[in-house]
Protein backbone atom coordinates (compact mmCIF):
# COMPACT_ATOMS: atom_id res chain seq x y z
CA UNK A 1 0.00 0.00 0.00
CA UNK A 2 1.47 3.42 -0.92
CA UNK A 3 2.56 5.50 2.05
CA UNK A 4 0.07 8.24 1.23
CA UNK A 5 -2.77 5.73 1.43
CA UNK A 6 -1.68 4.68 4.93
CA UNK A 7 -1.50 8.33 5.94
CA UNK A 8 -5.01 8.93 4.59
CA UNK A 9 -6.37 5.93 6.49
CA UNK A 10 -4.78 7.17 9.69
CA UNK A 11 -6.04 10.72 9.27
CA UNK A 12 -9.57 9.40 8.87
CA UNK A 13 -9.16 7.04 11.83
CA UNK A 14 -7.93 9.86 14.07
CA UNK A 15 -10.80 12.11 12.95
CA UNK A 16 -13.35 9.46 13.88
CA UNK A 17 -11.63 8.87 17.21
CA UNK A 18 -11.80 12.59 18.02
CA UNK A 19 -15.52 12.83 17.25
CA UNK A 20 -17.82 11.96 20.16
CA UNK A 21 -20.34 10.66 17.60
CA UNK A 22 -17.73 8.99 15.41
CA UNK A 23 -18.80 5.80 13.63
CA UNK A 24 -17.13 2.91 15.47
CA UNK A 25 -17.75 0.51 12.59
CA UNK A 26 -15.91 2.75 10.12
CA UNK A 27 -13.10 3.33 12.61
CA UNK A 28 -12.64 -0.39 13.24
CA UNK A 29 -12.66 -1.10 9.51
CA UNK A 30 -9.98 1.55 8.97
CA UNK A 31 -7.82 -0.30 11.49
CA UNK A 32 -8.28 -3.46 9.44
CA UNK A 33 -7.72 -1.69 6.11
CA UNK A 34 -4.19 -0.61 7.02
CA UNK A 35 -3.23 -4.25 7.55
CA UNK A 36 -5.16 -5.52 4.51
CA UNK A 37 -4.47 -3.28 1.48
CA UNK A 38 -7.10 -5.11 -0.60
CA UNK A 39 -9.91 -4.43 1.88
CA UNK A 40 -12.89 -2.49 0.57
CA UNK A 41 -14.68 -1.13 3.63
CA UNK A 42 -17.86 -0.05 1.79
CA UNK A 43 -19.54 -3.50 1.63
CA UNK A 44 -19.01 -3.99 5.36
CA UNK A 45 -20.52 -0.62 6.21
CA UNK A 46 -23.44 -1.53 3.97
CA UNK A 47 -23.74 -4.84 5.83
CA UNK A 48 -24.07 -2.97 9.15
CA UNK A 49 -26.73 -0.73 7.58
CA UNK A 50 -28.58 -3.78 6.22
CA UNK A 51 -28.63 -5.38 9.68
CA UNK A 52 -30.10 -2.16 11.06
CA UNK A 53 -32.81 -2.23 8.39
CA UNK A 54 -33.58 -5.86 9.25
CA UNK A 55 -33.87 -4.97 12.95
CA UNK A 56 -36.30 -2.19 12.10
CA UNK A 57 -38.42 -4.57 10.04
CA UNK A 58 -38.43 -7.14 12.83
CA UNK A 59 -39.33 -4.79 15.68
CA UNK A 60 -42.95 -5.18 16.89
CA UNK A 61 -45.36 -2.32 16.20
CA UNK A 62 -45.23 -1.03 19.79
CA UNK A 63 -41.49 -0.22 19.38
CA UNK A 64 -40.97 -0.30 23.15
CA UNK A 65 -37.40 -0.35 24.53
CA UNK A 66 -37.78 -4.07 25.26
CA UNK A 67 -39.09 -4.72 21.75
CA UNK A 68 -36.08 -2.96 20.20
CA UNK A 69 -33.66 -4.87 22.40
CA UNK A 70 -35.26 -8.19 21.52
CA UNK A 71 -35.27 -7.31 17.81
CA UNK A 72 -31.55 -6.45 18.01
CA UNK A 73 -30.76 -9.75 19.71
CA UNK A 74 -32.86 -11.78 17.29
CA UNK A 75 -31.21 -10.28 14.21
CA UNK A 76 -27.59 -9.97 15.37
CA UNK A 77 -27.24 -13.13 17.43
CA UNK A 78 -30.11 -15.15 16.03
CA UNK A 79 -30.37 -14.77 12.25
CA UNK A 80 -26.85 -13.39 11.71
CA UNK A 81 -25.26 -15.77 14.21
CA UNK A 82 -22.64 -13.51 15.81
CA UNK A 83 -20.89 -15.25 18.71
CA UNK A 84 -17.82 -14.95 20.89
CA UNK A 85 -14.79 -16.91 19.71
CA UNK A 86 -14.08 -18.88 22.87
CA UNK A 87 -12.03 -21.48 20.98
CA UNK A 88 -9.35 -19.09 19.67
CA UNK A 89 -9.93 -15.90 21.62
CA UNK A 90 -6.50 -14.38 20.84
CA UNK A 91 -6.66 -14.93 17.09
CA UNK A 92 -5.91 -11.48 15.55
CA UNK A 93 -8.83 -11.98 13.17
CA UNK A 94 -11.12 -11.37 16.14
CA UNK A 95 -9.87 -7.77 16.27
CA UNK A 96 -10.43 -7.00 12.57
CA UNK A 97 -14.07 -6.02 12.05
CA UNK A 98 -14.23 -7.24 8.45
CA UNK A 99 -13.15 -10.71 9.54
CA UNK A 100 -15.50 -10.63 12.51
CA UNK A 101 -18.34 -9.93 10.09
CA UNK A 102 -17.16 -12.59 7.63
CA UNK A 103 -16.72 -15.26 10.32
CA UNK A 104 -19.51 -14.10 12.66
CA UNK A 105 -17.00 -14.58 15.48
CA UNK A 106 -15.14 -12.06 17.59
CA UNK A 107 -14.11 -10.84 21.01
CA UNK A 108 -16.16 -8.62 23.32
CA UNK A 109 -14.92 -5.29 21.95
CA UNK A 110 -15.49 -6.06 18.25
CA UNK A 111 -18.85 -7.75 18.82
CA UNK A 112 -19.87 -4.74 20.90
CA UNK A 113 -18.87 -2.47 18.01
CA UNK A 114 -21.25 -4.41 15.74
CA UNK A 115 -24.07 -4.01 18.27
CA UNK A 116 -23.37 -0.31 18.92
CA UNK A 117 -22.99 0.51 15.22
CA UNK A 118 -26.31 -1.17 14.36
CA UNK A 119 -28.07 0.55 17.27
CA UNK A 120 -26.60 3.93 16.36
CA UNK A 121 -28.02 3.66 12.85
CA UNK A 122 -31.43 3.15 14.39
CA UNK A 123 -31.07 5.98 16.89
CA UNK A 124 -31.26 3.56 19.82
CA UNK A 125 -29.80 4.35 23.27
CA UNK A 126 -26.74 2.07 23.02
CA UNK A 127 -23.24 2.71 24.34
CA UNK A 128 -20.16 0.79 25.42
CA UNK A 129 -19.41 -0.21 29.01
CA UNK A 130 -15.78 -0.62 30.12
CA UNK A 131 -16.80 -3.33 32.54
CA UNK A 132 -14.41 -5.47 34.58
CA UNK A 133 -13.75 -8.74 32.82
CA UNK A 134 -14.72 -7.73 29.33
CA UNK A 135 -16.42 -5.03 27.28
CA UNK A 136 -20.21 -4.83 27.40
CA UNK A 137 -22.99 -2.68 25.94
CA UNK A 138 -25.60 -0.60 27.73
CA UNK A 139 -28.91 -0.71 25.85
CA UNK A 140 -31.28 1.63 27.61
CA UNK A 141 -31.53 0.35 31.15
CA UNK A 142 -30.14 -3.09 30.30
CA UNK A 143 -26.56 -4.34 30.12
CA UNK A 144 -25.97 -6.64 27.15
CA UNK A 145 -23.09 -9.08 26.66
CA UNK A 146 -22.48 -9.48 22.89
CA UNK A 147 -19.78 -12.09 23.48
CA UNK A 148 -22.42 -14.40 24.96
CA UNK A 149 -25.11 -13.96 22.30
CA UNK A 150 -26.60 -10.84 23.85
CA UNK A 151 -27.41 -12.21 27.27
CA UNK A 152 -28.52 -9.67 29.87
CA UNK A 153 -25.96 -9.03 32.60
CA UNK A 154 -27.24 -8.46 36.12
CA UNK A 155 -25.99 -5.33 37.86
CA UNK A 156 -25.41 -7.34 41.01
CA UNK A 157 -22.95 -9.47 39.08
CA UNK A 158 -21.00 -6.40 37.99
CA UNK A 159 -21.02 -5.08 41.54
CA UNK A 160 -19.58 -8.34 42.78
CA UNK A 161 -16.84 -8.20 40.16
CA UNK A 162 -15.95 -4.68 41.27
CA UNK A 163 -15.82 -5.83 44.89
CA UNK A 164 -13.53 -8.70 44.00
CA UNK A 165 -11.25 -6.25 42.21
CA UNK A 166 -10.93 -4.26 45.44
CA UNK A 167 -13.08 -1.24 44.52
CA UNK A 168 -13.48 1.11 47.46
CA UNK A 169 -17.00 2.08 46.44
CA UNK A 170 -18.42 -0.49 43.98
CA UNK A 171 -21.79 1.28 43.74
CA UNK A 172 -20.15 4.57 42.72
CA UNK A 173 -17.82 2.79 40.29
CA UNK A 174 -20.76 1.04 38.64
CA UNK A 175 -22.64 4.32 38.31
CA UNK A 176 -19.62 5.83 36.57
CA UNK A 177 -19.29 2.84 34.25
CA UNK A 178 -22.91 3.13 33.18
CA UNK A 179 -23.11 6.93 33.10
CA UNK A 180 -19.97 7.73 31.13
CA UNK A 181 -19.67 5.77 27.92
CA UNK A 182 -16.15 5.27 26.55
CA UNK A 183 -15.34 7.63 23.71
CA UNK A 184 -14.64 6.44 20.17
CA UNK A 185 -10.96 7.12 20.91
CA UNK A 186 -11.07 4.79 23.92
CA UNK A 187 -12.95 2.04 22.07
CA UNK A 188 -10.71 2.11 18.99
CA UNK A 189 -7.62 2.26 21.20
CA UNK A 190 -8.85 -0.87 22.94
CA UNK A 191 -9.15 -2.64 19.58
CA UNK A 192 -5.59 -1.62 18.75
CA UNK A 193 -4.40 -2.59 22.23
CA UNK A 194 -5.70 -6.11 21.73
CA UNK A 195 -3.94 -6.33 18.37
CA UNK A 196 -0.69 -5.08 19.88
CA UNK A 197 -0.83 -7.72 22.61
CA UNK A 198 -1.64 -10.46 20.09
CA UNK A 199 1.19 -9.57 17.73
CA UNK A 200 3.72 -9.18 20.54
CA UNK A 201 2.71 -12.59 21.86
CA UNK A 202 3.29 -14.05 18.40
CA UNK A 203 6.61 -12.24 17.97
CA UNK A 204 5.33 -10.35 14.90
CA UNK A 205 7.21 -7.15 15.67
CA UNK A 206 6.64 -5.29 12.39
CA UNK A 207 2.89 -5.74 12.71
CA UNK A 208 3.06 -4.73 16.37
CA UNK A 209 4.96 -1.58 15.37
CA UNK A 210 2.25 -0.58 12.89
CA UNK A 211 -0.33 -0.96 15.64
CA UNK A 212 1.58 0.91 18.33
CA UNK A 213 2.33 3.77 15.91
CA UNK A 214 -1.41 4.39 15.75
CA UNK A 215 -1.75 4.08 19.53
CA UNK A 216 0.95 6.72 20.05
CA UNK A 217 -0.91 9.12 17.75
CA UNK A 218 -4.30 8.34 19.27
CA UNK A 219 -3.07 8.70 22.84
CA UNK A 220 -0.28 11.30 22.98
CA UNK A 221 -0.90 11.65 26.72
CA UNK A 222 -0.11 7.98 27.39
CA UNK A 223 3.67 7.59 27.78
CA UNK A 224 3.37 3.80 28.05
CA UNK A 225 2.71 3.62 24.31
CA UNK A 226 5.96 5.51 23.63
CA UNK A 227 7.82 3.09 25.89
CA UNK A 228 6.31 0.10 24.14
CA UNK A 229 7.16 1.49 20.71
CA UNK A 230 10.72 2.08 21.85
CA UNK A 231 11.02 -1.54 22.97
CA UNK A 232 9.61 -2.75 19.65
CA UNK A 233 12.09 -0.57 17.74
CA UNK A 234 14.81 -2.11 19.89
CA UNK A 235 13.72 -5.62 18.85
CA UNK A 236 13.66 -4.50 15.21
CA UNK A 237 17.24 -3.21 15.55
CA UNK A 238 16.34 0.43 14.97
CA UNK A 239 18.51 1.94 17.73
CA UNK A 240 18.02 5.64 16.99
CA UNK A 241 14.23 5.37 16.89
CA UNK A 242 14.24 3.18 20.01
CA UNK A 243 16.46 5.60 21.94
CA UNK A 244 14.35 8.60 20.89
CA UNK A 245 11.12 7.01 22.15
CA UNK A 246 12.66 5.81 25.42
CA UNK A 247 14.27 9.21 26.07
CA UNK A 248 10.94 10.93 25.52
CA UNK A 249 9.28 8.38 27.81
CA UNK A 250 11.71 9.19 30.64
CA UNK A 251 11.09 12.91 30.14
CA UNK A 252 7.39 12.24 30.73
CA UNK A 253 7.83 9.62 33.48
CA UNK A 254 11.09 10.47 35.24
CA UNK A 255 10.14 8.55 38.39
CA UNK A 256 9.57 5.22 36.62
CA UNK A 257 10.88 2.50 38.98
CA UNK A 258 12.89 1.08 36.06
CA UNK A 259 14.34 4.45 35.04
CA UNK A 260 17.96 3.34 35.58
CA UNK A 261 17.42 0.22 33.49
CA UNK A 262 15.90 2.32 30.71
CA UNK A 263 18.80 4.82 30.85
CA UNK A 264 21.28 1.97 30.48
CA UNK A 265 19.31 0.66 27.51
CA UNK A 266 19.33 4.14 25.93
CA UNK A 267 23.10 4.41 26.36
CA UNK A 268 23.63 1.07 24.63
CA UNK A 269 21.23 2.02 21.84
CA UNK A 270 23.02 5.32 21.22
CA UNK A 271 26.37 3.54 21.18
CA UNK A 272 25.04 1.04 18.66
CA UNK A 273 23.62 3.81 16.50
CA UNK A 274 26.98 5.62 16.51
CA UNK A 275 28.75 2.46 15.35
CA UNK A 276 26.27 2.00 12.53
CA UNK A 277 26.98 5.47 11.22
Amino acid sequence: MPAQDVEALRRRLYAIAADRSGDLAEGALLIAAEDDPALDTAPYLEFVASVARAVARGAPPDRSPLAWRDAMAEEIFGRQGFRGDAEDYYDPRNSYLNQVIDRRRGIPITLSIVYIAVGARLGLPVAGVNAPGHFLVRHGDDIVDPFHAGRIVARDGLLEQLRQMGANDPEADLRRLLSFAPTPRAVLSRVLGNLKANYLKRGEMERALSVVDRLVSLNPGNPAELRDRGVIYQHLECPRAAAADLERYLELVPDDPDADVIRNAIAKLNATADRLH
